[in-house]
């Protein structure tokens, strides 16, 4: 234990709700920073000031394959599934799924246990609702 390991602040215990928190700054940041309209949609999703500051938190303490083990060891199928879509709608929010956002939630739904047959009518029905290209815009 070394003098300023006092700076790196206390460990924080994984919920489900910080792990949703965590998931989607994990994911909206993979592209290096955090936009506005991203940091709107963590506020439609996590309510909770607490639960967001832990989340942030965490995800900058944590590496993303720590995050995975740790949060796939508290939520429940249901919890995976919903957390697994929420977090691909909001970075399918943009129109387009970057590499590093596409690798994220590959590896999560595979952490998670969630086989294709049963996510992809979810993908799909979520590339139909982002698609606005349709309006001609």
């Amino acid at each position: 234990m070394g003098v300023f390991d006092g700076f790196q602040g206390s460990s924080i215990q994984m919920t489900p709700q910080i792990g949703m928190a965590a998931g989607l700054f994990y994911v909206a940041a993979a592209d290096g920073h955090l936009s506005p309209d991203e940091r709107g949609d963590i506020l439609k999703i996590v309510p909770d000031d607490n639960v967001l500051r832990m989340g942030m938190d965490f995800a900058r303490q944590n590496g993303w394959p720590q995050f995975l083990q740790s949060v796939a060891a508290v939520l429940t199928p249901q919890q995976k599934l919903c957390m697994l879509l929420n977090i691909a709608d909001m970075a399918m929010g943009d129109g387009h799924l970057a590499p590093r956002e596409m690798q994220m939630l590959n590896e999560m739904q595979v952490g998670f246990g969630i086989d294709d047959a049963t996510v992809q009518p979810y993908v799909q029905a979520l590339m139909t609702k982002n698609n606005l290209g349709v309006f001609g815009w």
